[in-house]
């Protein structure tokens, strides 16, 4: 007698099915939160570890002054060369050389472009 109805083609949803997939929102929400929190914990944890371990470690290694503003590279015994000193010296720095050569422009490509214009 009720052909053509709502309820013929599509049975309503049970309230269990609703109820379930609630819960499982709910919980899913609560388990970010609780991820969340966990993270704020252990940043604040570890901020104060670094507080902590800071001003023990600038004891133990005291840096000269006119060290510490010199360069890293004369303290391993290199000096840096600008371009132009470079050229000047007679020794030339390898340049780079391109690290993927097949890409380099196909010579028959550029003569089929240049015999269509």
């Amino acid at each position: 007698m009720t052909a053509g109805g709502p309820s013929a083609s599509t049975p309503p949803a049970p309230v269990n099915d609703s109820m379930r997939r609630l819960q499982i929102g709910i919980a899913g929400l609560l388990t970010v939160l609780l991820l969340v929190g966990m993270a704020g914990l252990i940043g604040d944890r570890a901020r104060q570890n670094a507080a902590q371990e800071a001003p023990g470690t600038a004891q133990m290694a005291p840096l000269d002054a006119a060290k510490a503003g010199s360069a890293p590279l004369e303290e391993l015994g290199v000096q840096p060369v600008s371009k132009d000193q470079n050229e000047v010296g007679g020794v030339k720095a390898p340049q780079p050389v391109p690290a993927v050569p097949d890409l380099e422009p196909d010579p028959a490509l550029a003569r089929a472009r240049q015999s269509k214009q």
